[in-house]
């Protein structure tokens, strides 16, 4: 892989979901965060031409989101897993630093773990005038989408505060 050429990640929140389950893990998303994960399907499509891995929570809401994306999902590899259900921003970047071979990669998980990693990826040299990362420090809310760039070789090279955003959709 080409330092060159960024790595790009993409940050998903699972859509609204409703509080009808037998436990948290098995919540479905609810009318609106289906459409919620339709509406960002259409967005990333505009963003990218492929993502070459995504890494999702097995928790129900979840794997619905990823589904009602609907993306063209032929040439993805696609990685879900319990240790993404709610879990800290150590464990998400320890996942993201194992991916091998991928020049784009779609996280899809929950807060407040997901929210805290995508602030903490944030470059100290980015403008802290910047309104996109104004909205991204003070809330991460249901589906709302984050577009990261890094500039290094691969993956395990990633670390905190080396992140460039780029995009931040509610």
């Amino acid at each position: 892989m080409s330092s060159n050429a960024p790595l790009t990640l993409f940050i998903l929140r699972h859509g609204k979901a409703s509080d009808q389950a037998n436990t948290d893990f098995d919540r479905p998303l609810t009318s609106r965060g289906q459409q919620q994960a339709i509406e960002k399907g259409l967005l990333l499509k505009q963003r990218t031409s492929s993502i070459n891995t995504i890494l999702c929570s097995e928790a129900l809401r979840t794997r619905e989101t990823l589904k009602y994306l609907n993306l063209d999902l032929k040439q993805t590899q696609i990685i879900t897993d319990k240790e993404l259900y709610l879990c800290d921003p150590e464990t998400l970047l320890m996942q993201i630093q194992q991916v091998q071979h991928a020049k784009s990669i779609l996280l899809i998980g929950h807060n407040p773990g997901l929210h805290q990693f995508a602030y903490d990826l944030l470059s100290r040299n980015q403008s802290a005038q910047d309104q996109t990362i104004d909205a991204l420090s003070v809330s991460f809310p249901t589906c709302a989408l984050a577009e990261f760039q890094f500039y290094c070789k691969s993956w395990s090279d990633i670390r905190w505060h080396q992140g460039t955003l780029i995009s931040y959709h509610e």
